[in-house]
């Protein structure tokens, strides 16, 4: 039976099944030896240490010390992995009880977890540039989000969009550090050489006359020292403020 979740569209084209649409079990057969959470660990630990390249069905078969058909009994397709995998990390969000006081600087605390979520699992922004698909983690997730921006006289979608907002950022940015920790890894360049590299690029742009509001802006005041956390939060603080009118 179809899912209520994946009637046609207007083309008649159905939108796949998530993991979620699928019964873990069967009422049928020998009880599973395994469950999604285990066969999501395994997929993530595979990533962290080798890279998502190197997650594939008879990896994480092999890891689980399962043969690569008997994985597909419980994941049917590579994108339901993915997905399951998506949402293990998802779970490594911490959310108090009831509803912070402050709830300008809870969003930032949330994106701070999610930044620090995609620097122990760097392959995170590969992944989610698919379709998204709603597990347990990401829900909840998502109820809390909006548990916060009660009582703002925000409508769904604007508070939705704030969500989009906070949630990319925060990804795309730990990303980013993820990547500049790899290089220093991989190089032994410092943190202070790598911004030092990035400063002066922009210099030698302004000063080939080729970008006078890069060079009008460099040409100012220079701004306080900050560190990276600082940055973040700062940036993460005008999109809540510029979405509440702040």
């Amino acid at each position: 039976m179809m899912a209520a979740a994946q009637q046609p569209g207007p083309g008649g084209g159905v939108p796949p099944l998530s993991i979620w649409d699928i019964p873990e079990r069967g009422g049928r057969g020998p009880r599973a030896q395994h469950s999604r959470a285990a066969i999501a660990a395994a997929a993530v630990a595979l990533a962290d240490a080798e890279g998502l390249d190197a997650v594939t069905m008879r990896r994480v078969a092999a890891a689980l010390g399962m043969g690569t058909m008997s994985l597909y009994n419980y994941v049917p397709a590579k994108e339901h992995l993915v997905q399951l995998m998506i949402d293990h990390v998802g779970g490594e969000y911490r959310y108090p009880p009831g509803r912070p006081a402050d709830a300008r600087e809870a969003i930032i605390d949330l994106a701070r977890q999610g930044r620090d979520i995609t620097g122990r699992h760097p392959w995170l922004p590969r992944v989610m540039h698919a379709p998204p698909t709603f597990g347990p983690s990401a829900l909840r997730y998502v109820d809390y989000f909006l548990r916060l921006l009660g009582g703002t006289g925000l409508d769904t979608a604007a508070k939705m969009e704030l969500l989009a907002m906070v949630n990319g950022f925060a990804i795309s940015y730990g990303g980013v550090q993820a990547a500049l920790a790899e290089q220093r890894a991989r190089t032994g360049v410092t943190a202070e050489q790598q911004a030092a590299a990035q400063v002066a690029a922009l210099v030698t742009a302004a000063a080939s006359g080729r970008y006078p509001d890069l060079a009008a802006a460099l040409a100012g005041p220079a701004p306080p020292s900050r560190d990276a956390d600082e940055v973040f939060c700062s940036a993460v603080g005008r999109l809540v403020d510029g979405v509440l009118g702040r």
